[in-house]
């Protein structure tokens, strides 16, 4: 499906990007107000901003998003194009490649067990971040009062105080990615039908690339009640 611009020959294939291409015909332009350039979009600008003012070198032609490495942005592009790596013994998908093959551990029954407790884990990344539970390593943030057992976790909340991040406007989550915010949307409003399509969105790009995987997904399909 794509969307045409009745002013010109182009076409989009998602509504939002021809909204925004639109706005060229209009005229409105967002200026840098560091030099004298100016763009047809606030996406270009923001890139811009960043690029040629701030030395981030790496930027995202589909949306507003730059990165400081070209790996990040690679990894980003993937989001875009949903480009999901599938678990051949079950329906599970991944983003990266290495979450999947973290994940086939589990599917060959290789654990690693904490000493302190009965818990096991499929990698020994996630066994490590558990012994930070029984050491009481903590990571503080130095803003405010909260601390993680994941230093990941921390970059991830201090995205928090600078305003980058994906906040509901019924309470007060906010979400690093706009997938998990529309979901949680979603939830609210009791839209069974809507949540379950973009819970299986990424199922069913799978399902298209591989076939082997049919059978799994429409017995999802039907066993799931509305």
């Amino acid at each position: 499906i794509r969307h045409p611009c009745h002013i010109c020959s182009k076409s989009f294939s998602e509504k939002r990007n021809l909204n925004r291409h639109l706005l060229t015909h209009e005229g409105i332009s967002y200026s840098c107000d560091r030099c004298s350039k100016s763009f047809s979009q606030r996406g270009n600008l923001n890139r811009h901003l960043l690029i040629t003012h701030e030395g981030i070198r790496y930027s995202c032609d589909r949306c507003s998003k730059s990165f400081s490495q070209k790996g990040s942005l690679k990894t980003h592009l993937l989001t875009h194009e949903f480009i999901r790596y599938s678990c051949e013994q079950c329906p599970k998908s991944f983003s990266q490649k290495a979450y999947l093959k973290t994940h086939l551990l589990s599917h060959e029954g290789i654990s690693y067990s904490c000493h302190r407790c009965s818990k096991s884990f499929s990698s020994k990344s996630n066994l490590r971040a558990h012994l930070f539970t029984h050491e009481g390593i903590r990571h503080p943030c130095h803003i405010c009062s909260k601390s993680f057992t994941e230093k990941w976790s921390l970059n991830r909340h201090l995205l928090s105080h600078e305003g980058i991040g994906y906040s509901c406007n019924r309470c007060s989550k906010s979400f690093w990615e706009k997938y998990y915010l529309k979901r949680h949307l979603l939830t609210q409003s009791g839209s069974k039908t809507e949540l379950f399509s973009i819970l299986l969105a990424p199922l069913f790009y799978n399902v298209l690339l591989n076939p082997a995987q049919k059978l799994i997904f429409f017995s999802i399909l039907l066993s799931a009640s509305f």
